[in-house]
């Protein structure tokens, strides 16, 4: 599978998620007002707030897929920013949208610390 078709089904699958959690919140605000202990209103505040920050890196996620996506429309996904060398498969296996190769990551690294 190709990283763009394997990046939009990244993308379909969050959106999918994000659009749950955010079902889940509103079920959760029409029924905050049926709570008769303060115990359960909290219980219930807290999984709201949770589910919140859940769509918050959702939506982080979800942004760098659609800039991932933009990198292969552009064909210059998998292309180091730094040296313009190609970033290894490994890389673009584990990472959304890696923007340096290998070696100039290390690099990176080395001159931050």
């Amino acid at each position: 599978m190709s990283h763009g078709a394997s990046l939009y089904i990244r993308k379909q699958e969050i959106e999918k998620m994000i659009r749950e959690k955010k079902d889940l919140l509103m079920e959760a605000g029409a029924e905050l007002s049926v709570f008769n202990s303060h115990a359960d209103m909290g219980l219930e505040l807290y999984e709201r707030e949770k589910n919140q920050e859940i769509i918050e890196l959702l939506e982080i996620e979800l942004s760098r897929v659609n800039e991932a996506l933009q990198k292969v429309a552009e064909g210059k996904y998998g292309v180091c920013d730094s040296c313009g060398g190609s970033i290894e498969e490994e890389r673009l296996q584990r990472q959304i949208n890696p923007s340096l190769c290998h070696k100039c990551q290390q690099a990176q690294n080395n001159i931050l610390h």
